[in-house]
């Protein structure tokens, strides 16, 4: 036993200095200090930098006009534009949210109305913060809770998903005559596309299957019916055009022609909501919905006053979604019961 040691002991190597006898030295010390990649520093900080340049541009557009446009949209005549716009955002909203319960109705067991709801602006409240991992894992211990299995989670999840931006992309082509012009007939693709998915629904397990692969998740196992899937984009594609009446509501408000702006403002939020809602990095799309929407209200509306009711939009929606979701979570919180030792003491 003492010979094996000795021979062990001396087959080791000299000890370096600054390591403690017994451990074996860092081949490569400066791999582990070594700064990450260009690209992984750029990805990391563009949740940062985007927003911050968008706010910089919208700074830059409104800078000279703020006081004039902010008289505009708070003087007393705005008033019912602005509830108007409130309203119509809520609404689709709700409308959202039937798309997202016609999926579970059809997949998954039956859960308590009460309890869908619930589940539903849990998740749909987490979209404010960065990444869309949030949503998943709060759809996912509140379904488990009421009795859905995961797997038919992250199917009505992922299919939602789907339908949302698939029915976004085909209402967005509107806006696009007054936007490209005479060579804006090729966006009619996207809604011949949907329009082939109503008519064969289970087209879309293929596409949620491939965009599992993308994502390195297992495809989902369980099946949406035919009549379950023209339900939730009928809902939808309800969702994007009563939501775009908001931001009419508002383009009006600043002075674009009523009856050019409705296409344009329907289908320039539902194609700037629907892109800007795959850039998971940014908190439901900040900066890039902006973006999007200026290139589209500049149709009907001069530079500085469309970058004014992008701005509105936003705090329009912010404000109409904390209140549908702040108010469906208070009138459906779990019920005591009156055996409840709480209750008694």
């Amino acid at each position: 036993m003492t010979a094996t040691t000795t021979a062990a002991t001396a087959a080791q190597p000299d000890t370096e200095p600054g390591t403690t006898p017994g451990t074996t030295p860092d081949p490569n010390p400066a791999a582990a200090e070594a700064p990450p990649p260009p690209r992984a520093r750029l990805r990391r900080a563009l949740p940062v930098l985007f927003p911050v340049a968008v706010v910089t541009g919208i700074c830059f557009a409104l800078y000279g006009r703020a006081g004039e446009l902010a008289a505009l949209v708070l003087r007393p005549d705005s008033v019912p534009y602005l509830l108007a716009a409130l309203v119509a955002n809520a609404l689709a909203v709700l409308l959202s949210m039937a798309t997202w319960r016609t999926l579970l109705a059809d997949l998954g067991p039956g859960v308590p109305g009460r309890t869908a709801t619930r589940i539903y602006f849990t998740s749909y409240l987490g979209k404010y913060v960065p990444g869309a991992v949030w949503g998943v894992l709060a759809q996912l211990r509140m379904g488990g809770a009421a009795g859905v299995p995961a797997p038919v989670v992250l199917a009505v999840f992922l299919l939602n998903l789907i339908v949302a931006v698939l029915t976004g992309l085909a209402v967005g082509p509107l806006t696009a005559p007054w936007t490209i012009g005479a060579e804006a007939w090729w966006l009619v693709l996207p809604g011949a596309v949907t329009v082939a998915w109503a008519v064969r629904p289970g087209l879309l397990h293929h596409l949620a299957a491939f965009a599992a692969r993308l994502a390195r998740r297992p495809a989902p196992t369980t099946r949406a019916s035919d009549r379950g899937m023209r339900r939730a984009l009928a809902s939808a594609t309800a969702s994007w055009a009563v939501g775009g009446l908001h931001l009419w509501a508002l383009a009006v408000m600043l002075g674009a022609p009523p009856l050019t702006a409705l296409p344009v403002c329907v289908g320039g939020f539902a194609l700037a909501t629907a892109a800007a809602s795959l850039v998971v990095v940014l908190p439901d799309g900040w900066g890039a919905r902006e973006a999007l929407l200026l290139l589209a209200l500049t149709a009907v509306l001069p530079w500085q006053e469309a970058t004014a009711v992008a701005v509105a939009s936003r705090v329009v929606c912010t404000l109409s979604e904390v209140l549908v979701g702040g108010a469906a979570l208070l009138l459906t919180l779990p019920r005591r019961s009156p055996t409840d030792p709480k209750e008694r003491t």
